[in-house]
Parts: C-alpha cells; sequence; structure tokens
C-alpha cells in the first residue's frame, strides 16, 4: 500500500512539472532537398545524431543562440535529444480555442471582415506559425503544414 501511495506522488509530481512548459516544437521546413542535421551540440562541426526531412521535428526544450534544443522522436520510436539551426525550419506553437462564444471564427484574412472558412469550438487544438497584428496564421483544414487561415488572438489561449 506504501509503494501505490509513492507510485501515485510520482506520477502527480510529473503531471505537475509537465503543465508549467509551454507547447513550442520546431519543424523543418522546405530546405534544397536535402536532409536536415540534428546535432549533439550547438555547432554545425558536431556530431550528427539523426537526419530529418521536411516536416520533422520535436518538442523544443530550449534555445541556445541559434540553435533549438529538442526532443525529437525516431519513427522506430526512440527518443533522441539534440541540436537543430534555426535556419532550417520554423516554431510552431499550439494554442487552444477559449471564447466566450464557445467557438472561434477561423478566417481566409486576418481581418474580421475576412470571408469565414470555418468554426472551431472551444477546446480545438490550433496550431499556430506566425503572428499578424492581432491575429494568428494557422494551418486548417486539409493544410496539415502550411498557415493557410487566421483566428483572432482573442478568441484563444497559448496551451501550456
Amino acid at each position: 500500500m506504501e509503494l501505490m501511495k509513492k507510485l501515485i506522488l510520482v506520477v502527480m509530481f510529473l503531471i505537475l512539472c509537465n503543465l508549467g512548459f509551454s507547447k513550442t516544437s520546431f519543424e523543418v521546413s522546405f530546405n534544397d532537398g536535402t536532409s536536415v542535421n540534428l546535432r549533439e551540440k550547438a555547432s554545425s562541426n558536431s556530431k550528427i545524431l539523426a537526419k530529418l526531412e521536411i516536416f520533422d521535428g520535436g518538442e523544443v526544450i530550449k534555445k541556445e543562440g541559434d540553435w533549438y534544443y529538442i526532443k525529437y522522436r525516431t519513427e522506430s520510436e526512440k527518443i533522441l535529444y539534440g541540436y537543430i539551426h534555426e535556419s532550417q525550419g520554423f516554431l510552431v506553437e499550439t494554442y487552444v480555442v477559449s471564447s466566450k462564444d464557445g467557438y472561434a471564427n477561423i478566417r481566409w484574412e486576418p481581418s474580421s471582415n475576412g470571408k469565414i472558412a470555418g468554426t472551431e469550438k472551444d477546446g480545438t487544438i490550433l496550431e499556430v506559425y506566425d503572428e499578424k497584428g492581432e491575429w494568428l496564421h494557422i494551418t486548417y483544414g486539409d493544410s496539415p503544414h502550411f498557415p493557410v487561415a487566421y483566428v483572432h488572438k482573442s478568441q484563444v489561449k497559448k496551451e501550456e
């Protein structure tokens, strides 16, 4: 019974630790057709741990100069930690729809006059690639890796 209490406390601690981290990931963007190197250290001379293809990426742990230290999961489910240069991709922030109306309008242009592409209910997770004033540039519909639509900042909250 004492072991079960300790196990529950450890699990609760791990859950609480994860709540404080922002859900930011790094995604490899188009390049010249070659793979991108995940490196052991923040240097282009460092040992290569893995080669990432377009749209591969991982959770950002920290930034060191022009390099991101990420947690990367391989196709075989192995977890690697390494560095990738910021010029080889872009950050993706995770936001959640949270509106007093219970939904958010998704628009094709960053304007309240822009044509509505659709609506998303509270709790829907959105991937944000960029900001344009008070608007967030998001993926939407059949474009999982390309930002094509917008949502107003007042309709979402950053997932922590």
